[in-house]
């Protein structure tokens, strides 16, 4: 474990046993490997978090053929942040988008982005203009090719998205497309909540979370990925404001409930736990999306340090 790494873990560690809730220790936290198991969930959280922030740092070494999805160097994070790099704002959002709704497979990796983005065998790529030449040109396109894409395989979602069909990427794309309105320009969008929630980074996020309700198939989970993407992207001065587990969040819930010793179900519950988890933050400082993941992740194996991915 690298120096500056081992320095976080051990701040972190000393945190969490000096943290009381109500004049109590976290009791999900007494047994020794429990608290380092979550220790280390915590540094990898913060390493994902960091990972774009490097790629930013490092925007002018990117080649241009991470941009292309018909190239085997594609990548979606350095893509969105070459666009951005040369002011294709709307192109940087939309990669960002695909990115979460498609996700990175364990097994097929980009496959699947790369297949939608660089629209499978066909000579052009979806581009964000590219999709609104023709209101209705991406549904016809997907259907038409569908048998062919299922009968190939090999485009899988990433773990977050796994239940999600390929068949209903017109009605996500469509409603995404919808939500940022009929400009199609997401400087518009984004000057616009600034002009309804303010500029304060947690509430523009707030809003906008709110307001991502009329993205359709797209739950809590979707939501916070996208969102959080575009911060550390850089394409939005945003930061979560919460973890957001009253939406329906299973698994930070259950490591909320294992390390506070409290219920994790019901709406009320769950509720405490967000303002608990809220709290947290306040004293380690490392962001509600490094809370919110390596609790989810931790509750998975509480004593054991697993690495999991997607």
């Amino acid at each position: 474990m690298a120096k500056n790494d081992q320095k976080l873990k051990a701040l972190l560690a000393q945190q969490l046993r000096n943290y009381r809730v109500n004049g109590n220790p976290l009791p999900g936290i007494t047994n020794p490997a429990a608290l380092d198991t979550l220790v280390r969930q915590m540094v990898e959280s913060v390493h994902r978090v960091e990972y774009v922030k490097r790629i930013r740092g490092n925007k002018d070494r990117i080649s241009e053929r991470r941009t292309d999805p018909k190239d085997d160097m594609f990548d979606p994070i350095r893509a969105a942040v070459w666009h951005a790099d040369r002011g294709n704002i709307d192109e940087a959002f939309w990669i960002v988008f695909l990115f979460v709704v498609c996700g990175k497979s364990a097994k097929t990796g980009y496959a699947l982005i790369r297949m939608v983005y660089g629209a499978f065998k066909d000579k052009f790529t979806w581009t964000w203009e590219q999709y609104h030449k023709d209101p209705k040109g991406f549904s016809l396109w997907l259907h038409d090719r569908l048998p062919t894409i299922q009968k190939q395989g090999g485009f899988q979602f990433g773990n977050h998205r796994q239940y999600e069909s390929i068949k209903n990427l017109d009605q996500i794309l469509q409603s995404y497309s919808e939500w940022i309105g009929p400009g199609h320009s997401h400087k518009a969008f984004m000057d616009a909540a600034v002009q309804v929630a303010g500029p304060d980074p947690k509430r523009l996020f707030a809003h906008l979370y709110a307001s991502m309700n009329a993205v359709t198939r797209f739950g809590r989970l979707g939501k916070f990925d996208y969102l959080t993407m575009v911060g550390k992207v850089g394409l939005a001065d945003i930061e979560p404001d919460s973890a957001y587990i009253a939406d329906n969040a299973t698994g930070p819930a259950r490591g909320g409930a294992l390390l506070f010793g409290v219920a994790g179900k019901g709406a009320a519950n769950v509720r405490h736990l967000d303002t608990l988890f809220i709290e947290l933050d306040g004293t380690l400082q490392v962001g509600m999306q490094v809370i919110e993941d390596s609790l989810c992740n931790w509750q998975k194996s509480p004593t054991v340090f697993e690495a999991f991915r997607g």
